[in-house]
């Protein structure tokens, strides 16, 4: 049996179709999380747990500078952005690198915290921003792993709509 390495070891981020080519130490990109419910009932042994939705998604991005451009787009709660990460996925096997793959995250949402820049003597000042994120897609060599969007009550994973029932049964 052969064994394959996937290895994503860096990217780049992009914001409105901007590249910021080493503005960013690290992206966090949102990934849907399911809400779940306890469910208990009398003649049940135990609890089950149960999907009751997506949670809020959040993004984080850390800043490796100031940056005065970046601050500035972040400062509006109102104004929307698109926001995209993408990286190089190498995969190994006992022959070598076997293929590099694009992978990138697309989402869109609003800056929550600009974030607090930190001042210290001889160091870089470092700030974290917070987005709220409404959209959010996943591609792995042009494949579509999951979307969300939480307005438009669109949730797909592997192809598969997962709210199409829900959203005719609600008259969507």
């Amino acid at each position: 049996m052969n064994i394959q390495i996937n290895s994503l070891t860096n990217a780049n981020i992009y914001i409105d179709g901007v590249g910021l080519l080493g503005r960013a130490e690290e992206i966090e990109v949102a990934n849907p999380k399911h809400k779940m419910i306890d469910y208990k009932g009398l003649g049940m042994a135990g609890t089950a747990e149960l999907w009751a939705g997506v949670e809020k998604l959040e993004s984080k991005i850390k800043w490796s500078s100031f940056d005065a451009d970046t601050l500035a787009m972040s400062a509006s709660p109102f104004q929307t952005h698109s926001f995209q990460a993408r990286g190089n996925l190498e995969q190994y096997t006992s022959q070598g690198r076997s293929a590099e793959l694009p992978v990138v995250y697309l989402m869109t949402g609003i800056f929550k915290d600009a974030g607090s820049p930190t001042f210290r003597q001889h160091k870089m000042v470092e700030t974290t921003s917070v987005v709220s994120i409404y959209h959010c897609e996943l591609f792995v060599a042009g494949v579509q792993i999951y979307l969300y969007d939480v307005f438009a009550n669109i949730y797909v994973v592997g192809g598969v709509d997962q709210l199409s029932i829900f959203r005719s049964n609600l008259g969507g």
